[in-house]
């Protein structure tokens, strides 16, 4: 924040923007890694990132971050049982996303200094969960959800 001591709404809102931002393109990012690898797929990864829908890895980490994962996924990796730091991840995403809703667009309410440290906390704490989950089985199955969790949900 750029006034530490008493930031103007401006700068907290704008803050809570970025800790979201910077979640959903960790995992957008992750995302079209994990699929398009190699130098000559980059401009692919930039495209496939860039086609991701908010509302689709919403759905997608409600039901993470509630602990469990849709049936074609769960069969798919051999448990419906999302580990701990894959639950973090897919709330804060959760959580993030609602507050960005929040002080983007409901400037009636204020948002106090706190509440913007917190969620940079919380932005914080996914990235490093993410670095001790991304290798996981479960954790790709979370980017595969990431983009099509509706399509695989009829499934």
């Amino acid at each position: 924040m750029r006034e530490p001591k008493r930031p103007k709404q401006a700068s907290s809102r704008r803050a809570i923007s970025a800790a979201y931002y910077g979640v959903f393109h960790l995992l957008t990012g992750e995302t079209a890694g994990l699929l398009l690898r190699g130098t000559k797929a980059r401009p692919l990864r930039t495209a496939l990132a860039r086609a991701f829908s908010h509302s689709e890895m919403a759905a997608a980490s409600k039901s993470f971050g509630s602990g469990t994962m849709i049936d074609i996924l769960a069969r798919s990796v051999g448990t419906a049982s999302v580990p701990t730091d894959l639950r973090i991840v897919a709330a804060a995403f959760i959580n993030l996303q609602k507050a960005r809703h929040e002080a983007d667009y409901d400037l009636a309410t204020s948002v106090s200094r706190q509440d913007a440290r917190d969620l940079i906390g919380r932005a914080r704490a996914a990235f490093q969960a993410w670095q001790r989950v991304k290798g996981t089985q479960e954790a790709i199955a979370y980017r595969v959800a990431l983009l099509c969790h509706q399509r695989l949900k009829q499934r």
